[in-house]
């Protein structure tokens, strides 16, 4: 939004302060004052909800998610001054309680930012926040029962029973310094701006509540000096909307520590629409048990739904992190740690069986031409295409994992040096066959490969040390070959690597 946009609305905005200040001046002893200040606060709320909805697009990360449910908040307002506009001028008294519900309640999807993980991504809201809405839902069916049907004494639009009075009130300054302690307690600069902001709103509009329900504002009708109070409650939201800072960084410090008060800090608040349905339901179980069991029960399930989904949520973050510590992020296939320890217990479960294991070597040819020649994007390509051919080789319960650069290393169960020949020959003669497929082309490859076996006494280093050895040798006889180790003693694979060459 420029600033001579941004300049034009704030004119506008105080524009219609201005003009409302002066209907209550001109018009308060007549008929036309109420309309008249009616028609300009509901023109406030229009205002506002294109302007949120704007704000939402052009944010990011977790602030477009807070600025939405914003737009819905306002549209709940909008509806209920629509209503309250139209009974005003006809007398009508049908939709009394909803107007007044609406009216009261209508913040009730803001405070659903409360259950928003500040780090969370444009793109990330997840099944947790159906069971948030739900929960949501179910606090304001439980108000407006609370506030409005079991109330006998509410006689106009936006009156609550006196008795209900100190309860609403409590309610709502309890969720405005939700907001406060929320955003003292984020880490990300767009929800602390956000949360301080929108509680700082929301305890000034339970100030004007006060001052409406016991103060200058008791006996007040519609139309009379306090209506600027409601409209200058519209005007500081548009007022934040309006300056709202759309390259505000929406990002975290790498902080392990603060990362996690801030998870513990969102699942804390989720219980607050819970604890406020329980006291009410309290309340309700007098006069209506069957209704307040049933909610209490409902609110209960979706508690319950959510420590579940939030379960789920860890474990799938646990699995996810335990492969990226055994996985290499580039080719997906073992990294350095992993193949090491899949080498190392293959080799024990192959001595204690009395059986053979095939380690292999494999070196890109001349890898660093690949990247002179055609750039770090392709060579990083080519590693990729690279694993994806080798596995097509490999037997299912061979292992691939990437040692190192462009070294590849395989750990082969069952195989001695004869098999670990063949399995080796299988891979050089499928890579150097196939051209590696990129995008923009194709990419010839060939790889080396150094060859071994584990013997009764083998340790993994010394597997390892041949295999290396036996690369570098099949590197210095001219590439795009399978070299065999020559420190391999055991009687039983010479046999096996002798018979293996005289059948060839």
């Amino acid at each position: 939004m420029g600033i001579g946009t941004r300049k034009t609305l704030i004119a506008l905005t105080l524009g219609l302060l201005c003009a409302h200040a002066i209907s209550v001046i001109e018009f308060r002893s007549t008929s036309l004052g109420p309309l008249l200040s009616d028609l300009t606060q509901l023109t406030l709320g229009v205002l506002l909800i294109p302007l949120t909805c704007l704000t939402a697009c052009r944010s990011r990360n977790v602030g477009r998610h807070y600025w939405r449910l914003t737009s819905l908040a306002y549209s709940l307002w909008v509806v209920a001054q629509a209503l309250a506009t139209y009974q005003d001028r006809t007398g009508s008294t049908y939709l009394i309680h909803l107007t007044g519900f609406l009216f009261s309640f209508w913040f009730v999807p803001l405070g659903m930012v409360l259950f928003l993980d500040p780090e969370l991504d444009a793109g990330g809201l997840d099944y947790r926040a159906f069971v948030d809405l739900i929960q949501g839902l179910l606090f304001l069916a439980t108000a407006y029962f609370y506030f409005f049907l079991l109330s006998s004494s509410s006689s106009s639009v936006t009156d609550l029973a006196s008795e209900l009075r100190l309860p609403y009130l409590a309610c709502h300054s309890l969720i405005a310094g939700a907001f406060l302690l929320r955003g003292w307690i984020a880490q990300v600069t767009v929800a602390r701006k956000f949360l301080h902001r929108i509680g700082l709103f929301l305890l000034f509009s339970c100030g004007v509540d006060v001052l409406y329900y016991y103060g200058p504002g008791k006996n007040l009708q519609t139309g009379d000096w306090f209506d600027l109070l409601w409209s200058i409650l519209l005007i500081i939201p548009l007022l934040i909307t309006i300056g709202w800072n759309e390259v505000e960084p929406s990002t975290m410090e790498d902080n392990p520590r603060a990362s996690a008060h801030n998870q513990l800090a969102t699942q804390a608040f989720t219980l607050l629409f819970p604890a406020l349905i329980l006291v009410m339901a309290a309340q309700i179980a007098r006069p209506r048990p069957a209704f307040a069991a049933l909610v209490l029960v409902a609110s209960f399930a979706c508690s319950s739904a959510r420590l579940l989904l939030t379960q789920k949520r860890l474990l799938a973050a646990q699995a996810a992190l335990r492969r990226e510590a055994t996985h290499d992020g580039l080719t997906s296939v073992w990294n350095h740690t992993g193949i090491l320890g899949i080498l190392d217990r293959e080799l024990v479960r192959a001595q204690r069986s009395g059986t053979f294991l095939g380690v292999m070597m494999i070196d890109v040819d001349s890898f660093k031409a690949i990247n002179d020649t055609y750039g770090h994007a392709i060579g990083d390509a080519v590693l990729r295409g690279l694993t994806k051919e080798i596995g097509e080789v490999l037997r299912s319960y061979d292992s691939l994992g990437r040692y190192g650069g462009e070294e590849f290393l395989v750990v082969s169960p069952g195989c001695g040096l004869a098999e670990s020949h063949e399995l080796a020959e299988r891979v050089r003669a499928h890579v150097a066959a196939k051209a590696i497929t990129l995008k923009d082309g194709e990419v010839p490859v060939t790889v080396s490969i150094g060859v071994t076996a584990s013997g009764a006494l083998s340790s993994a280093e010394q597997l390892l040390q041949e295999a290396d050895s036996a690369l570098y040798q099949a590197k210095s006889s001219g590439r795009n070959r399978v070299q065999l180790s020559e420190q391999r003693t055991h009687p039983e694979v010479t046999r096996k690597v002798f018979s293996a060459h005289s059948n060839g």
